[in-house]
């Protein structure tokens, strides 16, 4: 059995990811499926995920790992 799974992601940033799959003669869906089953296989994420000064896509992780910690803040009453 199969699923559907979706999520948002911006324009120009698939454009790009799509001709770099249509060059290895793939297409994103299927690198994600192959992403996926990676993890699975694995239990871990199949690349390196380390910030750098100069990068967006860590950043935004490390913005959205400290949104997720904050919800967890025991000095907060609410």
């Amino acid at each position: 059995m199969t699923v559907l799974f979706r999520c948002r992601i911006e324009k120009p940033l698939l454009d790009k990811a799509n001709r770099v799959t249509k060059r290895l003669g793939t297409s994103t869906s299927e690198m994600v499926r192959i992403f996926v089953t990676q993890m699975a296989r694995t239990g871990k994420v199949p690349l390196k995920l380390d910030v750098g000064e100069s990068d967006t896509i860590a950043g935004a992780w490390e913005k959205r790992a400290a949104t997720l910690e904050s919800f967890y803040d025991e000095s907060k009453t609410w």
